[in-house]
């Protein structure tokens, strides 16, 4: 006979949800507040300053000297930015309950706020979730939440977060069932309406300051024929082949660059800043930054298939490269960009497919192969995406997490054939 599980309070229940909910205008705040700076402060760094469009030497220049701040800043601010994004476990890594004070979420944002405003090959998500993650658990601590509330007090402000950034509470939502582990015998409804409370606040505010969703599309699809579910599935192969090289390229790169930052963090960062730049002088403007701008300009100005791979190969290699030599940021945007622009040669290649098959289909392939996480896949589609376009999406992100899946049955394979 099973033991019928206690049923929570309804009044701490109410202040908890009490406390997502204005986390959650808090959350949609702090994200606002640091994209309008770090859009300002890149716009007059790569823009403004060299007067257009940097040449090769300003670009190299501008990336090293954003690279020392970052290497200082990391050496001497509370915190160290977070957990490296090479040494870190998924997108939700947990953080340091020592670490939640006011200075080490202001350091946080800092070092996210330089390495993002001088060109990181990354998205802000990295960048803001370890902080958000601080910043909800002085919240809890601030009301008093302790145990396993105090955690569900820590989901919902990373759902906001994510909900802030795509304009969905959903979108906040389901990945967390899909990234933290439930508790045996907990109710879902402890689990989900927190987080469900945090992310439609997030929502909301952003709602009621006229700020629309990062990344949204402006491309439309009405025009489906039964060729396209072949041409998803064939784009989704590719793209979520190309998401799965990101990882592993980061643990092809940390090595190295985990030897000079035993040494020096610093000299590390200028050495990551070097390279960085030297990318960008290689790849053009298309490359640089977190990607679904960036991803617009590469589809409007590449006629050439290999062009498409040139960028797609050069952007996994600069986000990978920022990754491994400890530049805060996410995978979001630069995965999107990475199979988007796989999806692109494709259709540069084979012109029967549709441009917008072709890359809206490839960005989902590579984050799901790139996140590990389908489901947050398709939900930031939908998010980006038209409506219509979601379904041949869903197939990408399917057929790419079979590819994925198979990739690590082989290395599994390897790995019992090497013992």
């Amino acid at each position: 006979m099973e033991t019928p599980q206690p049923k929570p309070d309804a009044r701490a229940f109410a202040r908890l949800l009490a406390l997502a909910g204005a986390l959650g205008v808090a959350v949609a705040l702090v994200y606002l507040g640091f994209e309008y700076s770090m859009e300002h402060a890149r716009h007059w760094l790569w823009h403004t300053l060299p007067g257009g469009s940097p040449s090769w030497w300003q670009s190299v220049a501008i990336a090293a000297v954003g690279a020392l701040l970052l290497g200082l800043a990391l050496r001497f601010l509370p915190g160290h930015g977070g957990p490296h994004p090479a040494d870190s476990h998924g997108p939700l890594a947990a953080s340091d309950p020592a670490q939640a004070r006011p200075r080490v979420v202001a350091s946080v944002l800092v070092v996210g706020f330089i390495g993002l405003s001088f060109g990181a090959s990354l998205g802000p998500e990295g960048a803001l979730l370890p902080a958000i993650g601080l910043m909800s658990m002085l919240a809890a601590r601030a009301a008093g939440v302790e145990g396993r509330a105090s955690e569900l007090i820590r989901g919902a402000g990373l759902g906001a977060l994510i909900a802030a950034m795509f304009g969905s509470p959903l979108a906040g939502v389901v990945p967390l069932l899909e990234l933290v582990p439930v508790q045996p015998g907990a109710a879902m409804a402890m689990l989900v309406l927190p987080a469900l409370t945090a992310s439609s606040t997030a929502a909301l505010t952003l709602q009621m300051l006229s700020v629309h969703a990062t990344g949204a599309l402006p491309f439309t699809y009405d025009h489906f024929r039964p060729v396209h579910l072949v041409w998803a599935v064939l784009i989704g192969v590719l793209a979520g082949f190309a998401g799965l090289q990101l990882e592993r390229l980061v643990r092809l790169l940390r090595p190295a660059t985990l030897r000079i930052e035993q040494r020096s963090v610093v000299l590390v960062s200028v050495i990551g800043g070097v390279v960085l730049g030297l990318l960008y002088a290689l790849g053009g403007e298309s490359v640089r930054f977190s990607g679904i701008p960036e991803l617009l300009h590469a589809v409007s100005d590449t006629n050439s298939a290999w062009r498409a791979l040139l960028l797609s190969a050069i952007k996994l290699l600069a986000t990978a490269w920022c990754l491994a030599v400890g530049y805060r940021g996410g995978k979001i945007f630069p995965a999107a960009f990475i199979g988007g622009t796989a999806g692109l040669a494709l259709h540069l290649a084979i012109p029967a497919i549709p441009v917008e098959v072709a890359w809206g289909v490839g960005m989902a392939g590579a984050m799901a192969t790139a996140l590990g996480t389908p489901v947050l896949a398709v939900l930031i589609v939908a998010s980006i995406e038209s409506p219509a376009m979601l379904p041949l999406a869903v197939i990408g992100v399917v057929a790419a997490h079979t590819v994925h899946l198979l990739g690590d049955q082989l290395r599994a394979l390897d790995g019992e054939a090497a013992a």
